[in-house]
């Protein structure tokens, strides 16, 4: 008996159903504001990475090009256009148990001025946590140890 699926697109045919990126994982993602400000920023600045740094509450945009990840940093996920979301390892372990979604607000104003590439629009990412489901947390647990900034340097 012949069994049909659907294809979802005509290139699935080459490379197969669809997976997850390399380092792309369960434990973080980005609203469809979020994106939309990110595709802005790359269409003004190019490639971008964002950064929550050591007691930060609030990433930072940087222009890719000017991005060097320190040793203990750790990449959490990638976002849509290559993005790289990246935090010091301290904030790694104070929310490993955690989802995190990288959000779009109105720019407060408190930020100094070219810190973080989307408040010159009047934006500003923000950090939305919630605990991992059952599920991600399994996934999470499985999956490979993440990158760091010292496998960078190597």
């Amino acid at each position: 008996m012949l069994v049909r699926t659907r294809i979802r697109d005509r290139h699935e045919l080459r490379r197969g159903p669809r997976t997850l990126m390399p380092d792309r994982s369960v434990r973080g993602d980005a609203t469809e504001a979020a994106r939309s400000v990110l595709r802005h920023v790359i269409d003004q600045h190019g490639p971008v990475a964002l950064l929550l740094s050591s007691g930060a509450t609030a990433p930072i945009c940087l222009r890719a090009r000017d991005f060097r990840p320190d040793e203990g940093d750790v990449l959490v996920t990638r976002l849509p256009w290559h993005t790289e979301f990246w935090m010091s390892g301290d904030n790694y372990a104070r929310y490993a148990r955690d989802h995190l979604t990288i959000d779009v607000g109105p720019n407060p104003g408190d930020a100094e001025p070219g810190t973080s590439l989307e408040t010159a629009e009047g934006h500003r990412f923000v950090l939305r946590v919630r605990p991992l489901d059952a599920d991600e947390a399994a996934a999470a647990a499985a999956a490979p140890p993440p990158r760091t900034g010292a496998d960078r340097l190597r």
